[in-house]
């Protein structure tokens, strides 16, 4: 539905320069380094430090009484449990502190909660699991820091609670021995973003007195965890990252091995992004489908045979995440075709039974990425239905659950992402009262940042060395994204079963040296040979039969020069015609085509290239609407097919069907439409 504003940065060439002098840094690297964020000496000191030092980890707040209670734990031989989490930072994290303090000659047990049964966080169902196991200290990781009733009811059952969280804490803290969090008020720590592994290692290294056995024994486990939560990959984070990395090229621990290998990873120079794609997903498939322990039990086995085995295991977890993702999303888009209103909201809530809670957020930020705003994936249970909240940058959907928390049963979570239950007989009117909410909001569109603007003939392999100085990415230091400005397709060639990929060569100003062969995934891909068009891409390293290439993919596409604002706005108001929401007379007397319009369009089409329903980007500036008015061009698509003079083929293509009848444009439902709200 339409696509993402381009948001060109600007170069700060001045700062660019002094990184580059500054650090001897390659002057491309550091024209990309300027535009991150990074402005002090300080902040570019710690991105370029190459030393392994860290943080004092009793600068966070409560470190030293966490320490003296867990040294009094394993000296009394006092059962201590580590309880996490089924996401992947919460089993790093559990199987972090757990080896750590049986390495310690701690008697020490580990709980993950229950998805399905248990819910997120402690829950007095796992506090009594965790009494029956003869737990003396209870120790979280990566949760806790909001379980005030819990906490008190550890106390009423004779066992002591240590938190340690990186999650926001209230206006209250839990009441126990220790609170490790470092968003806590009180902290001294000068680096807040630990995501909770990272709060779980800077736990082990000061009860180590150092983080240099640490760091040799689970730095991989930290890598993985800091990655998969996607905490932002700046200051010690991206140090610890780093060092995860290279243990993880060194020598894997036997279940991470076999995880890489069945990822077809092992042996391959590991990067963020493989850990992101490759094993992350792998990991959170346990916690979604079946039970987290099976990943811990991975992250901790010994020996490669048994290790291959729960690998398998996960691999098979995986395959049937991706399945039930792939149901729901699908009977998701099917919903939303069977009520053609309803994608063209503001908000979207989508819902159905007998759909996987663990997939809802997946779903979500699937149908975000299509349709282009704030998405709720919900799946029935019992009278309520639970889910998935996803939104874009700049509408904060926690901010738009709580001013509907009338109509909700619980809800939780940040500016882009949450959770939330409502019941089933207040579903609609939740609904209707989101929406409500979105429409008094300013009009937000998500963006696309680009880095810079590159030449065709500058994509060569030491643009590649430049960018990986930049390495690892991740939240806050994303990958590059480029520019591609008024270009010229020379070739399109078409591949996959059912040419659902394209390869494109470019040019630009009849240059065609170092043109590059850029890879693209749309089936009904509207451009050809000749047709000047801007592109937005990443590269990569691509290496076959031992030859090494730059690989362009492509992740948008529009007609050189198209005009953001006014694609914007035109889609903005055709969302409210389709939604069938009132228009004011400026927006329907916006919206009308003219005849002229309808005739270009109609001629346009005739020539006998079926185009897909969303090409109509293309379609609008190939018949030169005036003042860019997209809008115009949708509601004479739809007005033609309202009135048979155009057809949708199976493929969802128009077609112009051979007819001699005489049709009065005016009488198209779409147009009446319009024509009432004309003062």
């Amino acid at each position: 539905m339409g696509r993402k504003i381009w948001d060109l940065a600007t170069p700060d060439k001045e700062l660019a320069a002094r990184i580059s002098e500054t650090y001897s840094l390659d002057p491309f690297a550091a024209l990309l380094l300027s535009q991150r964020g990074l402005q002090t000496e300080e902040q570019l000191d710690l991105f370029f430090d190459q030393s392994e030092e860290l943080l004092d980890p009793f600068l966070l707040p409560d470190m030293e009484v966490a320490v003296e209670r867990l040294n009094d734990a394993i000296f009394g031989e006092q059962r201590i449990c580590v309880f996490g989490d089924y996401d992947a930072d919460g089993v790093t994290s559990t199987a972090l502190l757990y080896s750590y303090l049986q390495a310690q000659g701690a008697d020490v047990v580990y709980l993950l909660p229950d998805r399905e049964v248990d819910g997120y966080g402690l829950g007095k169902g796992v506090v009594d699991k965790m009494k029956a196991m003869d737990t003396r200290l209870i120790v979280t990781v990566d949760n806790g820091i909001a379980a005030l009733e819990e906490a008190e009811y550890i106390r009423e059952q004779g066992m002591d609670l240590i938190v340690t969280d990186h999650h926001l804490p209230g206006n209250q803290l839990p009441n126990c021995v220790a609170v490790v969090d470092p968003h806590r008020a009180d902290t001294e720590c000068p680096f807040e973003d630990y995501c909770g592994v990272g709060v779980a290692f800077k736990l082990a290294c000061a009860m180590d007195g150092g983080h240099e056995n640490v760091v040799a024994n689970y730095a991989d486990l930290v890598a993985i965890g800091t990655v998969a939560d996607l905490v932002p990959l700046t200051g010690e984070n991206r140090k610890l990252v780093q060092l995860g990395l290279e243990a993880l090229n060194a020598e894997p621990r036997p279940g991470v091995s076999c995880l890489l290998k069945n990822a077809g990873l092992l042996g391959k120079h590991l990067t963020s992004q493989n850990i992101s794609f490759g094993v992350a997903p792998r990991i959170n498939a346990a916690g979604r489908m079946e039970s987290a322990e099976l990943a811990l039990d991975l992250l901790l086995a010994e020996e490669l045979p048994a290790a291959q085995e729960l690998a398998d295991k996960l691999d098979q977890l995986n395959n049937l995440r991706h399945e039930a993702e792939e149901k729901i999303y699908n009977e998701s888009i099917a919903l939303l075709k069977a009520y053609p209103t309803v994608p063209h909201l503001p908000v979207l809530v989508v819902y159905g039974e007998g759909w996987h809670e663990g997939v809802l957020g997946i779903v979500a930020s699937k149908l975000l990425a299509r349709y282009l705003r704030p998405v709720i994936v919900l799946a029935k249970k019992g009278d309520s239905y639970k889910g998935s909240c996803r939104s874009i940058e700049g509408f904060n959907i926690y901010e738009a659950l709580k001013a509907c928390d009338s109509l909700l049963t619980a809800y939780g979570g940040h500016e882009l992402a949450a959770g939330m239950t409502v019941a089933e007989d207040r579903l609609q009117a939740f609904t209707e009262a989101i929406n409500a909410y979105a429409y008094q909001q300013p009009q937000i569109y998500p963006k696309t940042r680009i880095d810079c603007k590159l030449l065709p003939e500058a994509i060569q392999l030491p643009i590649l060395d430049s960018i990986e100085l930049l390495e690892p990415f991740g939240t806050a230091n994303p990958s590059p994204v480029f520019g591609l400005f008024n270009v010229v397709i020379d070739q399109v060639r078409r591949m996959g079963d059912s040419g659902q990929h394209v390869r494109m060569v470019v040019r630009k100003e009849n240059r065609k040296v170092g043109v590059p062969t850029i890879r693209f995934s749309d089936p009904h891909f509207p451009y050809g040979k000749g047709d000047k068009v801007d592109l937005v891409c990443t590269l990569s390293r691509n290496v076959y039969n031992g030859t090494e290439s730059v690989s362009v993919i492509v992740q948008d596409i529009r007609p050189a020069g198209a005009d953001d604002s006014a694609m914007v706005r035109g889609e903005a108001v055709f969302d409210r015609i389709r939604a069938k929401t009132p228009l004011s007379p400026e927006q329907a007397a916006y919206a009308l085509p003219d005849r002229s319009i309808f005739a270009a369009l109609y001629s346009f089409l005739r020539q006998g290239v079926p185009y897909d329903t969303q090409a109509y980007e293309f379609l609008h500036y190939k018949i030169n609407v005036p003042n860019n008015n997209l809008c115009k061009t949708r509601v004479a698509l739809i007005a033609l097919k309202e009135l048979g003079l155009l057809e949708l083929n199976e493929q969802g293509l128009f077609t112009v069907p051979k007819t001699t009848v005489k049709v009065d444009l005016e009488t198209a439902p779409i147009m009446q439409q319009i024509r009432q709200y004309f003062a």
